[in-house]
């Protein structure tokens, strides 16, 4: 099935509240749990960067694996980055002594100051009309013993997949979030896609990749030998 792309920022209000309200609980737990397995024995990073941040539900479980470190925090819609805010709000202490950076920034244009010993992202790429322009902001971002971990969608084989998937998976939501939902898959980049693109930026020999789930892969740093 050929790729659709769809608009590159969610912007609208109505959107953007279904979105931060839907109920991720069980697929956000489970790629959490797939982080965690794949990270280095003792990893206690110090500065970590989350790509596309969006309402803050992954930054905040992040946070909650690493309440020591020093957070970014990069969305290109101001809604999504407000909603992320706010609920980080809610999770950290007043009298935190480490530093918490909000990014209103479109990720083609984010240069970090320096890079990160982490850099996170979740269903971020799919929304990229250039999707090099997200591996430049990563390779940026990063210093050679970095830790790296992608998740997103997988666009399926025909609309009549996408259809399956979005009734077994977001079929108590409201309609305006089902809609996004299948948007999202038919916008997703195929994991073969991704190998390609891994290829070209010659990230391929540092990174793994591999499906998760029906409709989810995840991208992450190779162990080191």
């Amino acid at each position: 099935m050929v790729r659709i792309p769809e608009p590159e920022l969610m912007e609208d209000p109505t959107q953007v509240e279904s979105y931060a309200h839907a109920d991720f609980e069980t697929a956000h737990s489970f790629l959490i749990r797939k982080f965690q397995d794949r990270l280095p024995s003792r990893f206690t990073p110090e500065s970590i960067l989350d790509l596309g941040c969006g309402p803050g539900d992954m930054s905040s479980r992040l946070y909650s694996q690493f309440p020591n470190s020093n957070f970014t925090f990069l969305d290109g819609s101001g809604f999504m980055l407000d909603l992320c805010k706010k609920r980080m709000d809610i999770m950290v202490l007043k009298k935190r002594n480490k530093k918490m950076e909000f990014k209103k920034e479109l990720i083609q244009e984010f240069v970090p100051e320096s890079p990160y010993d982490l850099v996170f992202s979740n269903s971020l790429l799919h929304h990229l009309h250039d999707p090099f322009e997200f591996w430049g902001a990563v390779q940026r971002s990063i210093h050679s013993d970095s830790f790296i971990f992608i998740s997103d969608l997988m666009r399926p084989d025909t609309l009549n997949i996408a259809n399956q998937l979005v009734e077994r998976y977001a079929n108590d939501e409201p309609k305006v979030l089902k809609k996004d939902f299948y948007n999202s898959l038919l916008a997703a980049y195929r994991i073969e896609e991704v190998k390609e693109m891994l290829e070209i930026v010659r990230l391929d020999s540092k990174l793994n990749i591999e499906p998760i789930t029906d409709r989810h892969w995840i991208c992450y740093s190779k162990p080191r030998l």
